[in-house]
């Protein structure tokens, strides 16, 4: 298994407040709210995992929709109209079965949504943690959560058996004043490293100088007014629709 489980669980918790106010998410939110509000108004039933209800102001008025900021527990098989998804199957160690559990919940013609980070997703950090290390130990180690591409998210909704599949994704660019504020944001997000072959020891002080200087030499904006450098990251978040 690549990811452990419970440190997903917790690090979720452990962000519960900070998520709520994180800018990217509540852009990724909105957008999969709209989505769902624009589907056709047959459908009665949903289940929403990955958020809680503040996050979807207007789903959230809806009787008929459950929202759940972890994995609902259900014995109910084709039971809802709709399913969807917030940012949590990028966490999955098997994609195929975990989707499959999911699309399995809709009944026939049941509307299926997700969003998740794809590969795109921090390669600034990623190569220049790749970098550092390399240097410093002469090999490296996994920092950032390997991630799939949106290619990958769309065989994979063909596998499982969803009919008229839309797959596209967002580019979400972000400047930050400092490293620092980039791994808050991170942890504020509840998305730290959670590989149970990560290293378990606290970042050492020359390992953080190392990644700075490689981020700061290849991924830093200046603004020209202020004589300002920023550093740049890239968010990548892939949406799946379907029916099953």
């Amino acid at each position: 298994m690549l990811f452990d489980k419970n440190r997903v669980k917790e690090n979720k918790i452990r962000s519960r407040e900070s998520r709520s106010r994180s800018f990217l998410l509540k852009r990724v939110f909105g957008d999969l709210e709209s989505r769902i509000l624009d589907l056709p108004q047959g459908w009665k039933n949903g289940l929403i995992e990955g958020c809680r209800k503040n996050d979807l102001k207007e789903l959230s008025k809806i009787n008929k929709v459950t929202i759940s900021e972890l994995s609902h527990d259900t014995t109910k098989t084709q039971s809802l109209d709709l399913y969807a998804n917030l940012m949590q199957l990028h966490w999955s160690n098997d994609p195929y079965s975990d989707f499959f559990e999911k699309v399995n919940f809709l009944k026939s013609e049941g509307h299926f949504m997700c969003c998740l980070f794809g590969s795109e997703t921090l390669n600034e950090l990623r190569d220049s943690f790749f970098k550092a290390e390399m240097k410093l130990f002469g090999a490296a180690s996994p920092r950032i959560s390997p991630l799939p591409e949106i290619r990958d998210v769309g065989n994979l909704a063909a596998k499982i058996g969803l009919n008229n599949c839309v797959v596209d994704r967002d580019i979400i660019k972000v400047s930050y004043k400092s490293m620092i504020d980039l791994f808050l944001d991170i942890k504020e997000m509840g998305e730290t490293n959670a590989i149970r072959e990560r290293r378990k020891s606290l970042m050492t002080k020359n390992l953080f100088q190392e990644v700075e200087k490689f981020y700061l030499k290849n991924f830093t904006d200046k603004k020209s007014k202020k004589n300002v450098y920023t550093i740049n990251a890239t968010f990548e978040i892939i949406f799946l629709y379907g029916r099953k």
